[in-house]
């Protein structure tokens, strides 16, 4: 059976370059990657940057708090490939957020992002993938969430006009926020706000500042 989430990120790792310019600057979420900067150990520690994309979070946090030890995961080497030339000191794993095991066993993440990475994430999976954060987090460590926030209708296979196909899930706010509490994490804060002007889709964007119980 074909792995959807594989078609996804195949489709992702095809426009890398242009998906990261599209998305280079979002300055409507700089006040919640402030908040995660807020929430930080003051100790260094390591950071995880989970389906980080092209590193926008952690190239944020990495200008403010360069002393930290900064992951970034994501299934495409192509993405990836844009993470090293904004974040050339990142650690870049090329691994499935659903199954981490790839990571240094004795690894454990100060704080953690996961933006988007629910989006394309069926029930299952995004819990594996919530569960997997529990997992290498810190007691009491902070975790940004975000992801597109619709009716359950809307998901499945989205087709652009050049034929690429992408598997979006949608949830409502309050989904969202309660797969992350089950998963074993507080929410300390909780924002809907528009999609960037430059999505495909304007939708609406649940964003959670959290931290593992």
């Amino acid at each position: 059976m074909q792995d959807y989430n594989l078609e996804s990120v195949q489709t992702f790792g095809l426009h890398a370059r242009r998906y990261a310019e599209k998305y280079a600057d979002l300055p409507d979420y700089d006040q919640y990657y402030d908040a995660l900067l807020a929430a930080l150990p003051a100790q260094s520690c390591a950071v995880l940057d989970l389906a980080c994309g092209p590193g926008q979070v952690a190239a944020y946090l990495a200008a403010r708090r360069p002393e930290l030890d900064y992951w970034c995961v994501d299934r495409s080497a192509a993405m990836l490939e844009q993470v090293l030339q904004r974040l050339p000191q990142a650690r870049c794993v090329q691994a499935d957020c659903r199954d981490l095991q790839c990571l240094p066993e004795d690894l454990q993440f100060g704080a953690a992002a996961f933006c988007f990475g629910l989006s394309y994430l069926n029930e299952d999976d995004a819990a594996r993938s919530l569960a997997e954060l529990f997992r290498l987090l810190h007691s009491s460590a902070p975790l940004l969430l975000s992801s597109v926030a619709g009716d359950a209708a809307l998901s499945g296979v989205q087709v652009s006009a050049g034929g690429d196909r992408v598997h979006s899930f949608y949830r409502s706010a309050g989904q969202i926020a309660a797969m992350v509490r089950a998963a074993g994490f507080q929410i300390l804060e909780q924002a809907l706000i528009a999609s960037p002007a430059s999505a495909s889709q304007q939708t609406e964007d649940v964003v959670l500042l959290a931290r593992r119980l």
